[in-house]
């Protein structure tokens, strides 16, 4: 389907940012296959309140989508129900703005049952204001006592309430999801496990980065939004410390809140996480200011103090060396890769390992013959060593720092180097 791309410039606006905001509304419809049969860049002073963008400039639209024979136009900014259904009526064609776009791109890739209740709940929400525009064929209004509707307008109505019904199931449901969820989050704690979280700018290399360190196998595309849903796989780093690590949704500029909230099970990996690693994407030509809208997003969820490590990825393919020096001023532990190149694994798996060592101590306890502290040990850490004598026995374990003062009560406690 050929598209008419309308970029839009605030008068005054930075052009480096504006033409990257073009080339991510690029990327965005290629994720859609969708292929762009002409590109039109409006400067915009004022937005309009009926169509955003001027009249003449819609009527210019116009005629480009009569010229180049587009289906369909995509605005990359956000308009209201009211300016969609007036950009329509002058343009000849459907109109999506960059919300229609993103939420398009979330229901095809999104894979996990949370996820698709929770886009469909998005749905749900930005279509329900747009029911007006569906229905505009029909009769809205018609004489008679009090006011009597028309069948158009009572279609909308009964359409919005089930819609809303629909939102109030699609909640519930979500709720069911996200205890289920929560339930084994918990038990995960309970067994001492460390979880880590790949969290950055979507297309940074978070899901190449999870399958060559895990091999799980996830699909990792050069594409906006490859990965939605949150895949969490075991991996043993080089002090035989056992860690699950997860890799998350990307972030992007511009991201409607409603599709924040929809993707809240990829963002709670990330504040459930015990550490996270942001990983910055060196090939692109805003790679710092990335990281900047990373930061931001991850302080608003209250997780950027779990932030350790620093992943400067695709360093062989660097874009801005200025931005490149920036990002190794971090006050994080830096570790720069290239997955492409196989460059840099090693160095991040010592990195997690520092940082589960500033979490996990080895303890040596000794109880009698026939007690459970094989069993509980085994449960709360990582068995190093078993030896018994005539009756007792020593089990030497790794667990968490915070865990391992339960063991002092009524135990033999030592500290093993």
């Amino acid at each position: 389907m050929g598209v008419l791309l309308i970029n839009i410039r605030k008068q005054g606006e930075n052009e480096r940012l504006s033409e990257l905001r073009e080339d991510e509304t690029r990327s965005l419809l290629r994720t859609l296959s969708l292929e762009i049969s002409f590109s039109v860049t409006y400067t915009v002073k004022e937005i309009n309140t009926s169509t955003y963008i001027g009249t003449g400039q819609a009527e210019n639209a116009a005629e480009c989508i009569k010229a180049f024979d587009a289906e369909e136009a995509v605005i990359n900014t956000f308009i209201s129900p009211r300016q969609e259904k007036n950009l329509e009526t002058i343009l000849g064609v459907p109109v999506s703005d960059r919300e229609a776009v993103i939420l398009s791109i979330f229901f095809q890739n999104a894979h996990s049952r949370e996820a698709r209740l929770q886009i469909e709940k998005a749905e749900a929400e930005y279509l329900r204001p747009r029911l007006q525009n569906r229905e505009a064929n029909l009769s809205q209004q018609r004489g008679g006592v009090r006011g009597a509707k028309g069948e158009g307008e009572r279609k909308i109505e009964l359409e919005r309430r089930l819609i809303d019904q629909r939102i109030r199931s699609l909640e519930r449901e979500i709720s069911e999801v996200q205890a289920i969820r929560e339930t084994k989050r918990k038990e995960r704690g309970r067994n001492g496990i460390f979880s880590f979280a790949l969290t950055g700018y979507t297309n940074a290399g978070k899901s190449t980065i999870l399958n060559t360190l895990t091999k799980a196998g996830v699909l990792a595309e050069d594409k906006l939004f490859a990965t939605l849903d949150t895949t969490t796989r075991a991996l043993k780093l080089p002090n035989s410390q056992k860690v699950l690590l997860s890799d998350t949704v990307g972030f992007i500029s511009d991201l409607p809140e409603v599709l924040i909230e929809a993707f809240s099970s990829t963002l709670e990996e990330a504040l459930s996480a015990d550490a996270l690693i942001i990983v910055a994407d060196a090939s692109h030509p805003d790679a710092y200011g990335c990281l900047k809208k990373t930061k931001e997003t991850l302080s608003e969820l209250g997780a950027l103090d779990k932030v350790k490590i620093l992943v400067i990825n695709k360093t062989d393919d660097v874009y801005d060396e200025i931005a490149y020096a920036a990002l190794k001023t971090e006050p994080y532990t830096i570790v720069e890769t290239s997955m492409k190149e196989g460059e840099g694994i090693k160095e991040l798996l010592n990195a997690m390992a520092a940082v589960t060592d500033e979490s996990f101590m080895d303890i040596t306890v000794t109880e009698a013959i026939g007690s459970d502290i094989i069993n509980r040990l085994s449960r709360d850490g990582a068995i190093r060593t078993i030896s018994y004598s005539e009756d007792s026995v020593t089990v030497t374990a790794r667990i968490r720092k915070e865990l391992a003062a339960k063991y002092k009560r009524d135990q033999q406690l030592v500290p093993f180097d």
